[in-house]
């Protein structure tokens, strides 16, 4: 296992030399795809050096800022390293990798003695020396990648070209993973590209997107009557769709519609084809409806990994509800503490790190404060989760034990280190990380099984009430612990480092269409 992993663009080859064998000299162990050994694969070896490297060095130019490959590597590295970018040319880099501090070796040659370049040695000895390596160490841990097939570079690439409009995007894919998880939307997009390609030029164009056209901020979504009234309530921010759409959405959601399939609504162009969000503030976590249904809760006495906990299977008919788009983050718990909302209560990052990463080490006491104090400041009333909720909710329409099917994948529930909910996959609900990355408290007591268990998606308040539920899984944990149907119990008060939460309301946002 090698110290570093360096990424890059080949047209930086040899810039990328330089920095190699500088690095070399100074006693570490780089890795830079120079040499593969016959019948290996550039994945084949990548991922695994990727992966193992605890320090990833990033070579932002002109050329790599704009490689959805680089850029890949450099996610990847964030969620299972330390990312140490540096510019070797002047370039902006992505905007993900903003507010990374960056290295300047514009214009260096190759001496070990400049300024910039010692600088640059040392933040990664004490990256190193962080993570409990030094640069003449033996390996320290065996990847969870030994165990289960990873295709984390895959996915974080394809969700970097799945909205696009090249068609050279969709090729390069599907020549890079031919036999790849997403080979059949790489060929329907491709299909839907060449067909737009072929259109005659008379044919009607669409309206461009109402954000192209300089006008007004969007209208304000009125909030319910009686809350307005009360005049205690902001005017939500809507992240997806116009006052129309989300009036559209809610109503399909209302009558037990799709909510991302696009394929039922009033019948104009204004149908959303995606998932309706709003946020109350820009510190509040942004919601995203579900629309109402009836699913089976619980797993089937043959599913492998069950428990005795997770039965009899029965259905439950929820109407439609909002739930977080992701766990609450540390940015938005530090906006209530920093309010008095939640107390004095700072939880370690187990350096992870703050900001986006989900908030960690909270207990069912504490995720309840932080609803409490989200209520009073928006008027809208927040609450956590009804295991119910949260179950039809992380399945999503499908019957599987994970929301993608029937085998752990750890490419998108991490196994490594808790990531920023928002890099990774949506299940078609348009919710992320619901299996994986955080254990997540939901509000019911806890009782052993589903015997007598509420058909309408309420909350358990006739159990042991001292011991509250947690759902999803979180990273280091067993495949079996991530399956929707998992149940795990444990008392309310403890804060623990993989538990956290996310919020529900049932209070949704009423909308205007004039």
């Amino acid at each position: 296992m090698a110290d570093i992993f360096l990424s890059y663009s080949r047209a930086d080859r040899p810039k990328a030399e330089q920095v190699a064998k500088a690095l070399e000299a100074e006693g570490f162990s780089v890795w830079w795809d120079k040499v593969l050994r016959a019948g290996q694969t550039y994945d084949e070896v990548t991922e695994g050096m990727l992966r193992d490297a605890d320090v990833v060095v990033v070579l932002w130019s002109e050329v790599s800022v704009k490689s959805k490959w680089v850029r890949a590597e450099a996610t990847l590295g964030e969620r299972s390293s330390v990312v140490i970018p540096a510019m070797i040319q002047d370039a902006e880099r992505p905007i993900m990798f903003e507010l990374t501090q960056t290295a300047d070796l514009i214009g260096w040659d190759g001496d070990r003695e400049e300024a910039r370049w010692k600088e640059f040695v040392a933040d990664i000895r004490l990256a190193l020396e962080r993570s409990g390596k030094s640069s003449d160490d033996a390996p320290k841990r065996v990847p969870a990648a030994a165990t289960a097939p990873d295709a984390t570079i895959e996915n974080t690439f394809w969700t970097s070209i799945k909205d696009s409009d090249d068609e050279a995007d969709f090729e390069a894919y599907l020549s890079r993973y031919p036999d790849g998880h997403f080979v059949d939307l790489a060929r329907n997009r491709l299909t839907a590209l060449s067909r737009t390609a072929d259109e005659p030029a008379s044919a009607p164009t669409p309206m461009p997107a109402p954000a192209a056209v300089p006008s007004p901020a969007p209208e304000p979504v009125p909030a319910p009557a009686a809350a307005a009234a009360a005049g205690n309530r902001p005017n939500p921010v809507i992240l997806g769709g116009g006052a129309l759409a989300i009036a559209a959405a809610i109503a399909i959601f209302a009558f037990g519609g799709s909510g991302t399939s696009g394929d039922a609504g009033t019948g104009d162009d204004e149908t959303p084809a995606g998932p309706v969000m709003f946020a109350d503030c820009d510190t509040c976590p942004s919601m995203v409806v579900v629309p109402a249904g009836t699913f089976s809760m619980g797993s089937e006495a043959s599913e492998p990994g069950r428990t005795g906990n997770e039965g009899p299977l029965h259905l439950v008919t929820l109407s439609a509800f909002a739930i977080g788009e992701t766990e609450v983050t540390f940015d938005e718990w530090d906006a209530c503490v920093a309010d008095d909302g939640c107390g004095s209560y700072s939880p370690p990052d187990r350096d992870y790190g703050r900001g986006t990463q989900p908030v960690i080490g909270v207990s069912w006491y504490d995720a309840g404060a932080y609803a409490s104090w989200l209520s009073r400041k928006t008027g809208r009333t927040y609450r956590l989760p009804t295991e119910a909720e949260w179950e039809y909710a992380a399945r999503a329409d499908t019957a599987t034990p994970y929301w993608w099917g029937d085998r752990f994948d750890p490419a998108i529930a991490p196994v490594n280190a808790p990531v920023p909910p928002d890099t990774l996959a949506a299940n078609p609900f348009g919710l992320k990380a619901m299996l994986g990355n955080a254990r997540e408290w939901v509000e019911d007591c806890y009782i052993n099984n589903y015997t007598d268990a509420p058909t309408d998606g309420s909350a358990r308040h006739d159990g042991d009430c001292a011991r509250r539920i947690l759902r999803g899984g979180a990273w280091g944990r067993d495949a079996d612990d991530h399956r929707a149907a998992n149940r795990a119990r444990i008392d309310a008060s403890v804060r623990d480092k993989v538990f956290g939460f996310r919020l529900v309301t049932t209070d949704l946002p009423e909308a205007s269409e004039e």
